[in-house]
């Protein structure tokens, strides 16, 4: 994992940051990997958009105790950005099967988005509209509050890791 001291800092000033390369996945992330955690654990999925057929983004919920690799990382910002411990702090998967435009919406938490599989555009709406690409590896942190919408280009995977409690420190 790999956090220049300028990118520290923007998170530290909540705003948004792309880390490129931000980690080398030890995991084969892909949906033979869905599968099998869906066979191993049970794990809540639910449909974020109401297309059907299979071309929805779905939402795969609480994966900390299932995916260690992504355990770790967590557990890295945490303690890097001293949040405070919330019931509600969690990883998620986010996958589609097809290429996709999620619904703009605002979180309630600071997400840090690693890429596991594919490609993502975020678009961040403000004065004017920003767009970051997001691969396999790479990291974007969207603090709370932040109007944003997922842009999938083909089928892909993402770990979204959220924060609801405040930092300690910055």
């Amino acid at each position: 994992m790999l956090l220049k001291p300028e990118q520290v800092n923007l998170i530290k000033q909540n705003k948004i940051c792309l880390v490129k390369n931000f980690t080398t996945l030890k995991n084969k992330y892909d949906f033979n990997f869905i599968s099998n955690l869906i066979e191993g654990d049970d794990l809540k999925i639910i449909s974020k958009t109401s297309i059907g057929n299979l071309k929805d983004v779905f939402q795969m919920m609480n994966v900390s105790n299932s995916i260690l690799e992504l355990k770790i990382i967590f557990d890295f910002f945490k303690k890097l950005f001293q949040y405070e411990t919330s019931i509600k702090d969690e990883i998620d998967l986010y996958f589609n099967f097809t290429s996709q435009i999620g619904n703009p919406h605002i979180d309630i938490e600071d997400v840090f988005i690693v890429g596991l599989s594919g490609k993502t555009i975020y678009q961040i709406f403000g004065v004017q509209d920003e767009f970051y690409e997001i691969n396999k590896g790479d990291l974007i942190f969207i603090p709370k509050g932040i109007k944003h919408k997922a842009i999938a280009v083909n089928s892909r995977i993402i770990g979204s890791i959220g924060f609801y409690g405040k930092r300690t420190r910055n």
